[in-house]
């Protein structure tokens, strides 16, 4: 091998190392900064919009058969990816509410880099798909 070819090798496993590192800072990110977004939700008849804001308060719009109601409230992240959501959270068909009487989850990323929450019973609770267009 001439000095050319052992060059472009090392520049493509340097090249490798830092796309891993940058993929590996995105994908294990769950502060509230990265998570902040807006979720919709999508089943049963129902059409649900959750906003989560950084400073930890959410809004949330529940569209059943046309009747719309709205919330806001406090959600607080705990472990690496759970979530837990104020009283004031509308509860959805299908979740199952903690000991406290509150909605909780948790979030998952689609290859380290699309959050997506899912609220218990996880992992087949009602599933949030963040929207990244408005």
């Amino acid at each position: 091998m001439n000095k050319s070819v052992l060059a472009r090798l090392g520049l493509g496993i340097l090249l490798v190392i830092v796309l891993f590192w940058v993929w590996y800072g995105v994908a294990s990110n769950y502060d509230y900064g990265s998570l902040e977004g807006t979720y919709v939700y999508q089943g049963n008849g129902e059409i649900c919009t959750l906003l989560l804001r950084p400073d930890r308060t959410f809004v949330q719009e529940l569209n059943r058969s046309g009747e719309i109601q709205k919330s806001q409230g406090q959600w607080h992240r705990y472990g690496q990816a759970h979530v837990s959501f104020s009283s004031e959270f509308l509860k959805l068909p299908g979740e199952e509410l903690n000991g406290d009487g509150q909605a909780h989850g948790q979030f998952a990323k689609a290859f380290g880099l699309f959050p997506a929450l899912v609220l218990a019973p996880v992992p087949n609770g009602p599933r949030f798909q963040r929207k990244f267009f408005h």
